[in-house]
């Protein structure tokens, strides 16, 4: 944190070890502490390293949020919380945990900052498969929907866990801006439709990742990226199984705990 000042490493040092203390005791802050919440959007990215650090867990993957000329964030996933499909998966504290399906990208090599820009075929080049996933979201702030977008990035994007499928190799000629998705929860269809990524393209949101301002940590081969939500968020509890499937991606499902 050495591009910042000491005020700065106090306030992303206090928010850091406030947001570390809900999750490992599995408690949900009401907000972040009035000294806190004029966090900027450089700081709570600075957060997200700092929690990094002091968990001492590897990253496994990153959530994604892409629209063009609007907004671009991100997150790390840990690797306890990036899981195959078909697992059994328990809901941390949240006064609002929720489901929904998203595309996933699998990294074969990996992609380091760098001074130019990454075009998309270096990006393409770097992806070994495309598969559906499921996110699931349990954040720590308990006004994390009423939050400033700087509160929620400190908050890791409000993720709990990223559940990927087997997905496809040749997945460049398939149309991912405009597949058929459907979400059934306990056996019923809650949502069908084509398309719905905020981003358009869900691989655009990667591009926009790998040239990400901000980002501190690399991209790293077996990587494993969400690029936003393409079924809508649906309130998710202990005892659901979810299911997502992209028509001609392939399938994932998770038993919640």
């Amino acid at each position: 944190m050495a591009d910042i000042d000491a005020a700065q490493v106090t306030r992303i040092a206090h928010i850091a070890d406030a947001l570390l203390g809900a999750r490992r005791s599995n408690n949900v802050l009401p907000m972040l502490a009035a000294q806190d919440a004029s966090v900027s959007m450089a700081e709570a990215f600075a957060v997200q390293s700092e929690m990094t650090r002091l968990l001492g867990q590897p990253i496994a993957g990153w959530k994604v949020g892409y629209v063009r000329d609007v907004r671009l964030t991100h997150a790390p996933v840990y690797r306890d919380a990036c899981v195959a499909g078909g697992a059994r998966v328990r809901l941390t504290s949240s006064p609002a945990p929720a489901v929904e399906g998203e595309v996933a990208f699998v990294l074969s090599r990996d992609l380091p900052p760098r001074a130019s820009p990454y075009t998309p075929d270096e990006v393409a080049d770097a992806v070994s498969s495309v598969c559906a996933a499921i996110e699931i979201g349990a954040p720590r702030l308990g006004n994390f929907m009423e939050a400033p977008l700087e509160h929620k990035i400190a908050d890791n994007m409000g993720n709990c866990a990223l559940i990927y499928g087997s997905g496809q190799r040749n997945w460049r000629d398939i149309a991912l801006e405009s597949l058929r998705v459907t979400l059934a929860i306990d056996g019923v269809v809650v949502t069908e439709t084509c398309g719905g990524n905020a981003a358009g393209n869900p691989f655009d949101a990667l591009v926009a990742l790998a040239n990400a301002p901000h980002k501190r940590e690399p991209l790293r081969a077996g990587h494993v990226v969400i690029t936003g939500t393409c079924t809508g968020i649906y309130p998710a509890r202990a005892g659901m199984q979810a299911r997502v499937a992209f028509e001609g991606l392939g399938e994932v499902s998770v038993t919640l705990e």
